[in-house]
């Protein structure tokens, strides 16, 4: 009897090892986008420490940094807070855009499994282009949550797909049991009739005789 299992394959499992390096993409996109929107207080860092290593360090290069990235923090804090906003939206669209193609060709069950999770990747991408909102890591929380939902969806089959592959093994097993037995039972059948035959020298063994055996 052919093996049912052989014919059916286990059903494909997204793990969390498979799941990291997606969320790990996820996570320095979020923290490229939350320093560009606290860009007022990184781009005057920023250009101190510029600053003081062009200088070449030292007391002289620490007053150099201090003195312009301070300036750049006074004079130039509506530009370079209008910069931060654009490139924040920048890097946030840039973001959603590699994970959403990461995951359709890693995990496209992801989205086939469930459609809705197309539409909650668009709709949490709109949420995190607004500004300030994009403070909140929306890309990599969204993207866990829908690996959650998956894995945990995919293990629950899984384990479904263990449990009916543990019964088919069990009716196997049992026919192969009775299969052993009946040819147990003819074996011995035969045998029986064999000795019966040499009881009687060869001789054709009597009808009442049979019956009465």
């Amino acid at each position: 009897m052919p093996s049912r299992r052989n014919s059916n394959q286990p059903p494909k499992t997204m793990t969390w090892a498979k799941a990291v390096p997606v969320l790990v993409v996820c996570l320095i996109f979020d923290a490229l986008r939350f320093m560009f929107e606290q860009f007022w207080l990184f781009a005057p860092l920023f250009i101190g420490v510029g600053t003081s290593a062009l200088v070449g360090g030292g007391t002289a290069g620490h007053v150099a940094g201090t003195v312009v990235g301070g300036a750049a923090g006074i004079f130039g804090a509506g530009a370079i807070e209008v910069l931060g906003i654009v490139m924040a939206m920048a890097v946030g669209f840039l973001g959603w855009m590699t994970v959403g193609l990461m995951l359709v060709i890693t995990d496209a069950r992801i989205f086939k499994e469930n459609a809705g999770n197309a539409l909650w990747m668009l709709f949490s991408l709109g949420v995190s282009e607004v500004p300030l909102v994009g403070t909140v890591p929306v890309l990599t929380a969204t993207t866990w949550k829908m690996y959650h939902a998956q894995i945990k969806k995919e293990r629950k089959a899984l384990k479904q797909y263990e449990k009916e592959q543990a019964a088919v093994r069990e009716q196997e097993r049992e026919i192969q049991a009775r299969q052993v037995m009946q040819v147990m039972q003819m074996r011995a059948a035969e045998e029986e009739q064999a000795a019966n035959d040499e009881d009687y020298g060869g001789e054709e063994i009597p009808a009442d005789t049979r019956e009465a055996a």
